[in-house]
């Protein structure tokens, strides 16, 4: 070899070296993202603002809004205890909203809905849903 292709040559096969010795049989995480399950407490409860609620069939849908707009969010209809016996029966709801972290501060306004027919106090007849945060309460009437 001549003396100029001499120093190329150790460059590369240096580069080469050091390139083949620093990667990793084992995935990172930006090869393989990890997405949690924001059912899971990891996500933490953040606040946000009923504009309306109402049932329509089996089917309870709310307009909210909250702060974001890059991150990820996800919304949940949970028993806030259980059923009343009351005639009609009584059914206290709350509407949950995880998000995952959002940085951004836009103001965004969604619509929700969320299955009733877990909440059926009878099989026949209307229940009625007290929902967290919402006045007046809303009957659920069904089949």
């Amino acid at each position: 070899m001549s003396l100029r292709v001499l120093p190329m040559f150790c460059v590369l096969s240096l580069l080469g070296a050091w390139w083949t010795g620093c990667s990793s049989a084992e995935p990172t995480v930006a090869e393989s993202p990890q997405v949690e399950d924001p059912s899971a407490e990891s996500w933490p409860e953040v606040p946000f603002t009923l504009l309306s609620v109402s049932v329509v069939g089996d089917s309870l849908t709310a307009v909210v809004q909250y702060g974001g707009g890059c991150g990820s969010h996800a919304f949940f209809l949970d028993a806030r205890g259980p059923m009343l016996k009351s005639l009609p029966p009584k059914q206290p709801l709350r509407l949950v909203h995880r998000s995952s972290g959002d940085p951004c501060r836009a103001l965004v306004l969604d619509t929700v809905r969320h299955d009733l027919t877990p909440f059926r106090g009878t099989p026949h007849g209307t229940t009625i849903l007290t929902l967290e945060s919402w006045d007046p309460d809303l009957p659920y009437t069904y089949r």
